[in-house]
């Protein structure tokens, strides 16, 4: 895709949804060579940096079989303690 086919203003809407603060007083060329230089440094850290771990969502991870145990005896000394108190 040829960077020098894009209006001045669809160039300035790229640099700017890349976080990048461009002026409008800048020249079309300039603007390309802007974009050109970002791209080009993204795509060399890009691969310098090791892979992002996937993050674990909800359905990945497997459920902790203790805590229902934990409630349940929980629940028991709970009500164990409050018979107690009240006989």
């Amino acid at each position: 895709m040829s960077l020098s086919k894009h209006t001045k203003a669809e160039l300035l809407e790229m640099l700017s949804s890349q976080g990048i603060d461009a002026k409008s007083t800048m020249k079309k060329a300039e603007l390309i060579e802007l974009l050109e230089n970002t791209s080009a440094a993204e795509n060399t850290k890009a691969a310098f940096e090791a892979p992002k771990p996937k993050a674990n969502t909800q359905s990945e991870t497997k459920p902790n079989v203790s805590q229902p145990v934990f409630l349940v005896v929980g629940m028991f000394i709970a009500l164990a303690i409050l018979a107690w108190i009240i006989l």
